[in-house]
């Protein structure tokens, strides 16, 4: 229970006096002060455990301040001792200021290759520990890889002759986030966008395996020209040295690596550090951007009220701590306070709160999902975080008033069970009975024809027909259930082999037979599992009516709620296959509410409609959106202990995909391959999935590793022949040409591309987007062959061809920049230049508005490099010069700095033509 305030007080001050006396007498006086009252010395004990859990940390403002003050009296003699410190190419100019950490200065370039002031931090001796040196040269190197335009740059990091470890970083001269925004007078939707700024940097670190750890306003500094940038990135993994940063332990009270006013509870109390920790950190700087005050409120003016309110505190909302006579807070934020409170109260309050839990598990599973929300508030969408809901603040509520809550809830349950018998509840009573012996009929079936299944041994298919000759002989079972089975054995037999034929008999078994019974959610499963099944087939036209019948089937009552998600889980499929990305989004938003609403929890439906959204998404040319979804998947698959499963392996895959269509094939690369891994074993392996391997080899490509990408694509193409699946080895075949093309083997990439063009007009309609793929790689290869005419053709045949598929809500929107950025090269090479500049313009501003923030694309460097050149080639030096070095920065990030396309864009940044 809480403690009242008199007793609080008492605590703290007998708290304050034993912190204040050696360790080996604070038992003795806690015994002689509490004076026989066990509670006290207990609440006092505990509170002194805390803190030596937390390393005595909180102490951390004094020791700062301290050495703040010995750095200042010091500086002129430190000064004199830096001259004498061997840092190449930099001249110390002065001291900017110090801290527990160390001390920075303010240094330039000396050796004359060019004009850059940069701040040198000199890190205290005793932090970096044994063997620290070398360490500290090595993760320099690799932080130093961390670019991004809101994250200050770490240029370098070593020690000198003398064993003094520094860092070179880059010099930022601004304002901290939150004096910035009220010195100008910001509003909420304006600090909202800067702090966008911040997620994304963040974003785009933990990609990169790297944890800030210590986020806090003072390290996010705005420019003069609104830009932001984050500070001391990666210094807190300089200074541990872990392997990886998501389990390191706190940096302790000497490192002072962290700020106890913006440290995660779990930080304070010892646990692990993930990413999680740097979404606390967010959501307080948050929290003060809107509400103008710490979430602790005036608990932080002592340590103990700090870590007290931290780890145990509730939250306020940010609505509810803005008083009527805010009026100087308020007009900071361009309003009045009681507007000021409209505008936190909903949305605003809900995603503070959720940055703010006090278990990692329960805040934002990344800052990406952190960035969606508050995306999604901007543009007036809903917000995923859902509001605390009574239950919630009931249950809290609980936990804090355990007894008196036992006591109150004897009493209600005595007066409830004398007073409301009610008719209702016993209708409700025997539906849920009945939902109940229905459930556990079909599920006692199931097993029972499983555990026979097994132990006669059956393989499959023969294990399917096995399975159906025992269910035929079992005739005493009731219709229903032999539905159930069927169904069951039917989607089974789908990825059995030959499991096509098998599955429609048994699916459309289970139909025939389900038109006989009363059960109406066996009549829908049967109607939706059929539908499924015929999507892709000669009857696919059928399959969207049987999906219509079985979601008509189901009534509203709560007990259908899986049958109903069932159906619409099949249904976002069969939208899907038919191009109709639209409705198969609105379809498996809508299964996910009603799962939600839903009195039985079913984690495997709950997981489907999640991976089919986001390829849905995918498909309807929603990219940003799609690599959203799936990095919240797997945040959840990790979270709950299936990071290592087979549905793991399924959202790696989709992920991989997508993030090789937004131009990130390094992404792409590490997310399929791991995928590969958890499926089959590795590329290599014989089982290894012939799609799995296709979508690989196309990152390989694209990162130029060629002969690896030829073996992965034949290998595919080979899997997809034997398995009959046609459209898998027409995409395998383009690939294909693809790589012979970049190989120079241009004879042969032109067989297989005249291999494929009967291929597809056998198998898919005029005005497929296939035909503009294809199209497209004919018009490189023309390119290549130096026929810019052919080339210009079939790229606006390509042009035409994606942009009507894109406008018809069918794939096509994502390879319009691409095109577009194709088609300036030629244009450029052909002489036209005004319509070179446009194409690439248009090409980089689409591409930009679909990129994920905090993000690099190749695709984004090919059209920064064509718009380059062709204000290279009307004169206009700077600005080609600028977008040259843009492309070789996106280059960097997408493809590697030993990638072709990188080293050609970094020689024409440095003024050279190629």
């Amino acid at each position: 229970m809480p403690l009242e305030a008199d007793r609080w007080k008492l605590v703290e001050d007998l708290l304050q006096s034993a912190l204040a006396m050696p360790p080996e007498r604070r038992d003795a006086f806690l015994q002689q002060a509490c004076a026989g009252d066990e509670s006290l010395a207990a609440e006092v004990t505990s509170l002194l455990t805390s803190y030596r859990q937390a390393g005595d940390f909180l102490l951390a403002p004094a020791i700062e301040v301290a050495a703040q003050a010995i750095a200042v009296t010091d500086a002129s003699r430190f000064a004199q001792s830096l001259a004498t410190e061997v840092i190449p190419h930099y001249r110390i100019l002065k001291h900017l200021g110090s801290g527990g950490m160390g001390s920075v200065w303010l240094a330039e370039r000396s050796d004359g290759r060019f004009e850059r002031q940069v701040a040198v931090k000199f890190i205290n001796f005793a932090m970096i520990g044994p063997g620290g040196a070398e360490r500290f040269r090595r993760e320099g190197t690799i932080l130093g890889r961390l670019a991004h335009p809101h994250i200050a740059e770490l240029i370098d990091a070593g020690v000198t002759d003398t064993s003094q470890p520094f860092l070179i970083l880059e010099f930022v001269e601004g304002r901290p986030i939150d004096e910035y925004c009220d010195e100008h007078a910001l509003g909420i939707d304006a600090r909202i966008r800067l702090f966008l700024d911040v997620l994304n940097a963040v974003s785009h670190a933990h990609a990169n395996l790297v944890v800030h750890r210590d986020i806090k306003p003072s390290n996010v500094l705005v420019r003069n020209d609104g830009q932001v940038k984050l500070l001391d990135f990666g210094i807190a993994k300089l200074l541990t040295g872990d392997e990886h940063p998501a389990v390191a332990s706190t940096i302790s009270l000497e490192g002072g690596a962290l700020t106890p006013r913006f440290a995660a509870p779990e930080q304070l109390m010892g646990g692990a550090i993930t990413t999680a920790t740097d979404v606390y950190a967010l959501g307080v700087v948050l929290y003060m951007l809107l509400a103008g005050r710490h979430p602790t409120g005036d608990a932080s003016d002592s340590p103990a009220q700090l870590l007290k309110a931290l780890v145990e505190g509730e939250t306020r909302p940010p609505s509810t701590v803005i008083s009527p006579d805010d009026s100087e807070l308020a007009a900071a934020r361009g309003t009045a306070p009681d507007t000021l409170r409209r505008q936190l109260r909903g949305d605003l309050d809900t995603i503070a709160n959720k940055a703010l839990k006090k278990n990692p598990a329960e805040r934002y599973a990344s800052v990406a999902a952190f960035a969606d929300d508050l995306r999604r508030y901007l543009e007036h969408e809903p917000i995923r975080a859902r509001p605390d809901t009574f239950s919630y603040r009931a249950g809290k509520f609980a936990r804090r008033n355990r007894t008196a809550v036992a006591l109150v809830s004897l009493a209600v349950v005595a007066i409830a069970a004398g007073v409301v018998g009610t008719l209702a509840q016993a209708r409700t009573a025997r539906r849920q009975r009945d939902l109940a012996f229905r459930e556990l009929s079909r599920a006692e079936a199931i097993n029972e024809l499983n555990q026979t299944v097994l132990s006669e041994g059956y393989q499959s298919p023969e294990m399917i027909d096995g399975a159906e000759r025992i269910l035929v002989q079992q005739q005493e079972a009731p219709i229903a259930d032999r539905v159930e089975i069927l169904i069951t054995l039917g989607r089974s037999a789908d990825i059995s082999k030959d499991g096509g034929a098998q599955s429609h008999r048994l699916l459309q078994e289970a139909y025939q037979l389900s038109r006989g019974v009363t059960d109406a959610g066996a009549r829908a499963k049967a109607a939706c599992a059929l539908a499924g099944e015929v999507s892709y087939g000669a009857d696919a036209a059928r399959s969207e009516a049987l999906v219509r019948e079985g979601l008509a089937a189901l009534p509203q009552q709560p007990e259908f709620a899986l049958d109903r998600v069932f159906c619409l889980q099949i249904g976002g499929a069969v939208s899907r296959a038919s191009g109709a990305a639209a409705e198969a989004i609105a379809r498996l938003q809508l299964a996910q509410q009603v799962l939600n609403e839903s009195p039985i929890p079913s984690w495997r439906l709950d997981f489907l409609t999640s991976l089919d959204l986001g390829n849905s998404l995918r498909l309807a040319g929603r990219l940003r959106d799609a690599s959203i979804q799936f990095e919240q998947i797997a945040a959840r698959l990790t979270l709950q202990g299936r990071g290592d499963t087979a549905a793991a392996a399924s959202v790696y895959y989709s992920w991989g995909v997508t993030v090789g269509q937004l131009g990130r094939p390094s992404e792409a690369e590490r997310l399929i391959h791991r995928a590969i891994v958890k499926e089959s074993g590795g590329e290599d392996a014989p089982d290894a999935l012939p799609w799995h391997l296709i979508s690989h080899a196309a990152p390989l490509r694209d990162l130029g590793r060629l002969d690896e990408a030829a073996s992965q694509a034949e290998r595919g193409y080979e899997g997809s022949i034997k398995n009959g699946d046609q459209p898998r080895a027409n995409q395998a075949l383009l690939l294909r040409a693809s790589i012979y093309r970049l190989r120079g083997d241009l004879a042969r990439a032109q067989d297989m591309l005249a291999e494929l063009q009967p291929r597809l007009q056998r198998s898919v309609p005029p005005g497929h987007i296939f035909f503009g793929s294809l199209r497209a790689e004919q018009s490189r290869l023309a390119r290549s062959r130096g026929d810019l005419g052919a080339a210009l053709d079939l790229v606006n045949q390509a042009l035409t061809i994606a942009t009507a598929s894109a406008k018809a809500g069918k794939q096509g929107a994502d390879i319009i920049p691409t095109l577009l950025a194709e088609r300036s090269e030629t244009e450029r090479q052909l002489g036209r230049m005004e319509d070179a500049r446009a194409d690439a313009s248009q090409s980089l501003r689409q591409i930009q508005d679909a990129a994920q923030p905090g993000t690099s694309s190749m695709f984004a460097g090919r059209a920064y490099l064509a718009l380059g050149r062709v204000l290279q080639a009307q004169g206009h030096t700077n600005e080609a010069l600028t977008n040259f070095q843009l492309a070789a920065k996106e280059f960097r990030n997408s493809l590697g700095v030993d990638h072709s396309e990188t080293r050609a864009a970094q020689q024409l940044a440095a003024g050279g033509r190629r």
